[in-house]
């Protein structure tokens, strides 16, 4: 062809907003409420709540008020306890919920006797009339007491049969939805004089309330001994939260049941949450090497499009020198061993240079920005312990990191922005004491909350789990098996332990880019024999931190290749625990970092894990911000006008992702019996939307002969739609062969931190009726409608009719989620149309020529 194939552009039309269902998958409703029957006087004031809706019902504690909530502990499930309550006469309203709040059943344990582990699950409802509020509490005394009810209030007696307890917010929700009970032990194992914790307020939107509240909760600490150390306010997603330390005696009391009651700081109503310190920590150790080859390439020119927020990189590392823009305005630098920075160092390294262990490198075309958020933490000499990185002790990572993400864009006194081209921050690091368990975290809501107010694409790392993998065989039996079969044995154990692997905080962000791993990477060393590689290169990664996301979205949405990740055979051949290499030698990628004496300058050591993997794409995304900014200055690149780089950008870095042949081999893992939803559930939460191979990123930035990839953007108020015509290639029709068709919508919503929904814009594309007799492949329709991006992959080989001038044609719509959208949201949908080589036809200059008759058109008819 004449011309370098780029990415071609697509207009948009105005349409009718598209209905949901078939293939648009929009949240279920289950009936309407009933008039119920006047059944007496004394609880009159609970049925007129009942009957006008003023009653709410919800499975997250998301923009609850305390004193109009009462908690119900299920007896099972929530999904459970849903459905058998949707089910008496009088209640159906209850069950209007979106089914994608409901936790999945596999949230739910039972020993092989089918007795209930361990499992409470809690649903919330909200009385905006109080009287309503004391009737129920009352009525569920009276149930428990063995009281008898009225008539007509039998269908109570069903609905107390599957709850184990409604009652106010109260010690067991502040202490025990946020694991911090699990870490005092801990730290009261270790021997700690002092605990240091966060404390989160109910949020109050009257000011002289909030500092009310904050100096009773402050006075209760100083009453313990304790001090708050302190204090952050995002109103933007109604956080409020203080960072204290406790002696150990005061958190030996609260760890005793016997005396939990008797500690006012527990009691206090002005509480949401205790939650551990939160403090992201990162811990590399290993050996260090010698660069091999020089890294050469073309200086950085201009302005940093990528942000990095991690520990401090070696600055003068000779794959760094003259690459990166430090932005240190909390000194941290002033007391950070040059040993110590392992961390940020790495990630620098890959996202300026990738896995050094590849043969041809190319640096980003721009600087990287760096700003630290960890200092290191560093041992006497006579401890013989390693440094190691962390957000320092009495620092609130929410307030730490909107300081951070904020100083970007914004003036601070008389300094300019610090970085306001940032299109991508890469947040390479997870809470480890934090993972996902249904309610968003104050870190996820703020980096949601961030990328809509900045227009900025957080690429996150899902988290690692390092700990031992159950297999349930002995090593003996292990070590004869085929390496199709020990793949087997591994998948099936990582999947059994989803409960143990959740997504770290903040990787529930619903506008971000949640990143997992896969097991790969250009290391070209030999196995020893002391260690063990169970699964292919290119699984997803053993150490990967398992989705969905909030409401069931799909998280992490991709996978990079993370680096390779080996298990220590055991010492004992009855051992059935494999235990993960936690040395950082080979194999693994290959990054900077520092050597062992001062003045190194030029060492590389091994890594692995999902930081690396958003490291990786965040690298991918530092190359597609010129092909964009190319797209805008050509011909109909006014197309793109309203709409951010970042929001372009991450539609192009998922379009490239799928299933492919990854994802029947993970499903040959598993039993043939499986239910078919329970399986494309299970598949999506360890592959997300797919893998993307690093090698063909080119799939993404340029088109073929054979491949044509168009873009497409605008905005789109509540209860609006549009229209992106794709022109079908004439030559294709009637031609049998493979083809297949990728579509991928991107945007950042807006969010209401008083709703449980959270999302306030929900934007859908339906499958497109077209003529090129393409099946779905891949996550089921409605889980990939559930997060900020939906993206849709379609295969065939039937031969396809079809007449020049017909189009695909892509509806783009939108709609209100969370009460309070307004204004617009702007988007970008990407099209590709990929078809088999042999059949030998140039698909590129047909839909090309085209595309660029309509603009001719368009623009001759301009105004």
């Amino acid at each position: 062809m004449a011309e370098r194939p780029l990415l071609l552009l697509l207009e948009a039309t105005s349409a009718t907003r598209g209905k949901k269902g078939g293939g648009g998958g929009g949240p279920a409703k289950l009936g309407a409420a009933r008039q119920q029957e006047r059944l007496g006087l004394r609880l009159h004031e609970l049925e007129t709540a009942f009957e006008s809706r003023r009653v709410l019902f919800q499975t997250a504690a998301s923009g609850l008020v305390p004193e109009d909530v009462l908690v119900l502990e299920t007896a099972g499930t929530v999904d459970q306890f849903i459905k058998a309550v949707s089910r008496i006469e009088g209640f159906e309203f209850l069950a209007e919920y979106d089914e994608q709040d409901i936790p999945p059943d596999e949230d739910f344990f039972t020993d092989e006797d089918g007795s209930h582990v361990g499992y409470t699950g809690r649903v919330y409802m909200v009385f905006s009339n109080q009287d309503a509020f004391r009737q129920l509490l009352r009525l569920w005394q009276l149930w428990q007491s063995g009281g008898t009810f009225e008539r007509g209030y039998t269908k109570w007696r069903d609905v107390f049969s599957l709850l184990r307890d409604i009652r106010p917010w109260g010690v067991k929700d502040r202490l025990e939805e946020t694991g911090v009970l699990t870490d005092w032990n801990e730290r009261v194992q270790l021997g700690a004089d002092v605990v240091h914790c966060e404390i989160e307020l109910w949020f109050r939107t009257n000011e002289q309330r909030r500092l009310a509240a904050a100096q009773v909760v402050r006075a209760r600490v100083q009453d313990l001994g304790g001090s708050v150390i302190s204090e952050g306010v995002i109103a933007g997603i109604h956080y409020h939260g203080l960072a204290v330390q406790l002696p150990i005696q005061a958190v030996q009391q609260v760890l005793n049941t016997q005396t939990r009651d008797q500690v006012q700081l527990v009691q206090s109503e002005q509480i949401q949450f205790f939650r551990a310190a939160g403090q992201m920590a990162v811990r590399e150790r290993g050996e260090t090497r010698s660069l091999s080859s020089v890294l050469a390439g073309p200086a950085p020119e201009g302005e940093p499009r990528v942000a990095l927020l991690d520990g401090l990189p070696l600055q003068n590392h000779r794959a760094l020198a003259n690459r990166l823009v430090i932005d240190d305005p909390d000194g941290f630098e002033a007391d950070y061993r040059v040993d110590a920075r392992q961390h940020g160092t790495a990630m620098a390294s890959l996202i300026i240079w990738g896995d050094l262990n590849e043969t041809t490198r190319t640096p980003i075309p721009h600087p990287l920005y760096v700003r630290p958020i960890m200092r290191p933490v560093v041992f006497p000499d006579w401890m013989q312990q390693e440094a190691f990185e962390r957000v320092p002790d009495g620092v609130l990572v929410v307030d730490l990191v909107h300081r951070a993400v904020r100083r970007l864009f914004e003036p601070e006194g008389d300094s300019a922005p610090a970085a306001p081209k940032v299109a991508i921050v890469n947040f390479s690091m997870g809470i480890l004491d934090r993972p996902f368990l249904g309610i968003m975290s104050p870190l996820a809501r703020l980096l949601d909350w961030l990328s809509w107010r900045y227009n900025t694409l957080f690429v996150v790392s899902a988290g690692n789990h390092l700990h031992p993998v159950e297999t349930g065989k002995p090593w003996s039996e292990l070590e004869v098996l085929s390496s199709a079969s020990l793949a087997t044995v591994l998948v099936q154990s990582l999947a059994a332990d989803t409960r143990n692997r959740r997504t770290l905080s903040p990787a529930e962000a619903m506008n971000a880019l949640t990143v997992g791993a896969l097991h790969a990477d250009a290391d070209t060393s030999v196995q020893t024999s002391r260690r063990l590689d169970p699964l292919p290169v290119g699984y997803p990664s053993p150490l990967n931190a398992h989705g969905l996301g909030y409401r069931r979205s799909i998280k992490p949405e991709l996978l990079v290749p993370g680096g390779r990740l080996q298990f220590d055979r055991p010492v004992l051949n009855r051992d059935t625990r494999l235990r993960p290499v936690r040395v950082a030698a080979a194999p693994g990628m290959e990054v900077a970092a520092p050597g062992t004496m001062a003045g190194d300058v030029a060492h590389t050591a091994k890594s692995r894990g999902t930081s690396n993997a958003a490291a990786m794409l965040s690298r991918i995304g530092a190359f597609l911000a010129p092909v964009v900014h190319e797209l805008r200055q050509g011909a109909g690149g006014n197309a793109l006008a309203a709409v951010s780089d970042a929001v372009i950008i991450k539609a192009l870095l998922v379009h490239g992702v799928r299933w492919g042949e990854l994802g029947p081999a993970i499903q040959s893992h598993f039993g043939t019996n499986q239910d078919a939803d329970e399986l494309i559930e299970q598949l999506t939460r360890l592959l997300g939307f797919g893998p993307l191979d690093i090698a063909d990123i080119t799939d993404i930035a340029e088109c073929s002969a054979t491949r044509v990839t168009a873009i497409g953007a605008g905005v789109l108020a509540a209860d609006s739609g549009a229209e992106h015509r794709f022109p079908l290639p004439p030559s294709l029709s009637g031609k049998r062969g493979w083809r297949r068709l990728a579509i991928t919508l991107a945007w950042f919503t807006p969010v209401n931190p008083l709703s449980h929904k959270w999302r306030k814009a929900h934007l859908w594309f339906e499958a497109p009726k077209s003529k090129l007799k393409v099946s779905r492949i891949g996550p089921d329709w409605q889980t990939g409608q559930r997060g900020t991006l939906q993206h849709d992959t379609f295969e065939g080989e039937s031969a396809a009719a079809f007449v020049d001038g017909e189009d695909i044609v892509v509806r783009v719509s939108c709609r209100e989620d969370a009460p309070g959208l307004e204004g617009t949201i702007p988007y970008a949908v990407a099209v590709t149309l990929e078809v088999g080589e042999d059949l030998g036809i140039d698909i590129y200059t047909e839909v090309r020529e085209r595309v660029r008759q309509r603009l001719q058109v368009r623009a001759a008819g301009a105004p």
